[in-house]
């Protein structure tokens, strides 16, 4: 049962919001630090975060959107293509407006953002962005475009009994999930690991630690070895997949539902010290948390990894998401608690 409500929870989180909201929820979950730290008044913090929502819309939405259009384009699926051009030039306009806002947060303070305090929150915003940019591609097959666009395309084609269709469309997702490890995961700690002064630069990052990229570059390179063969895997599989297809086949051969497809469930490096299910229960001890969620039933509570830090959102059915609990993942202590329902107001803005 528990393993039921946190799929519904993660749909609710990659869904509720808006219809490409998958495609931003690096940037999304970093709107709830920049809620966090206006709250309070902490506009120095709260323009690092701006600057890590646009790191996040240009490391990893624009190479994920711009894979999907030339997918699109190639199979004459010109709406969809459209579509996702469209959504392009959304992710750039909000990517142009966090950093104007951070540019104004800057410009009131009067500072150039440099001090021991900042560099410590870049150092999780590295760990923040970093985490992103492994998880995106590592979950292809449960999220986005995968079941909303392939596997109905599948459907399709198994009622039809074209089954040679069905594989080449599985070794059409194969390569697009490998062109995402390329492109994103792959590239990002290639860029820190090639040239640690391209920070913000080629690489992107604007609110980046140099010395925590200096850090993560360490174990960067075992990064890019890592995610290079698994992104080798996945067109290998493609490769096996078109091979089978060209035998026209009469049924679904088991192998195009098994061969490599535990590839899509890799963990993140450097793995977190708590696990989800000990940041939850430490969300669930907090007194605060208890008072805010009283006059609701039926909450359950999902835990996700963020880099630095897990973030505990609670829901239930009626109401969505009603909150979430910034637990830090070092030391098992509940860094703040936040309306849910105000950070998705703020989103709107």
């Amino acid at each position: 049962m528990k393993t039921i409500y946190s799929l519904i929870a993660l749909w609710t989180l990659v869904w509720h919001f808006q219809p490409c909201y998958a495609v931003r929820e690096g940037t999304a979950n970093a709107k709830v630090m920049i809620q966090r730290y206006e709250r309070t008044g902490n506009f120095a913090k709260a323009a690092l975060w701006h600057e890590a929502a646009a790191d996040c819309l240009k490391i990893i939405s624009t190479p994920m959107t711009e894979i999907q259009i030339r997918y699109y384009v190639r199979q004459g699926k010109n709406v969809l293509a459209d579509r996702s051009r469209r959504e392009l030039a959304h992710i750039k306009e909000r990517r142009e407006y966090h950093l104007k806002v951070a540019r104004a947060h800057w410009e009131r303070l009067g500072t150039n953002g440099t001090s021991p305090e900042l560099e410590a929150e870049r150092e999780k915003i590295t760990q923040f962005i970093s985490t992103w940019a492994q998880i995106y591609p590592n979950r292809f097959h449960h999220y986005g475009i995968y079941p909303s666009f392939f596997k109905v395309e599948q459907e399709i084609f198994k009622k039809k009994g074209d089954y040679a269709a069905v594989l080449n469309l599985e070794a059409d997702a194969a390569e697009m999930c490998a062109d995402q490890y390329n492109e994103i995961t792959v590239a990002y700690f290639q860029g820190i690991v090639l040239d640690c002064d391209a920070i913000g630069g080629s690489v992107g990052g604007e609110a980046i630690s140099r010395h925590a990229a200096n850090h993560i570059s360490k174990v960067g390179a075992d990064c890019v070895i890592r995610y290079e063969k698994i992104r080798d895997a996945h067109r290998q599989r493609a490769a096996l997949l078109r091979e089978i297809a060209e035998g026209k086949p009469k049924t679904p051969p088991i192998e195009a539902e098994t061969v490599l497809r535990d590839l899509s469930h890799q963990s993140i490096s450097p793995a977190p010290k708590l696990t989800s299910t000990q940041a939850l229960r430490i969300a669930d001890r907090d007194v605060r948390l208890k008072e805010h969620l009283k006059a609701h039933k039926g909450v359950h509570g999902y835990a996700s990894f963020q880099g630095f830090a897990w973030f505990v959102s609670y829901y239930n059915h009626g109401w969505g998401n009603l909150g979430v609990v910034l637990v830090d993942d070092k030391t098992g202590t509940v860094l703040d608690i936040l309306d849910w329902l105000t950070v998705k107001e703020s989103a709107k803005r």
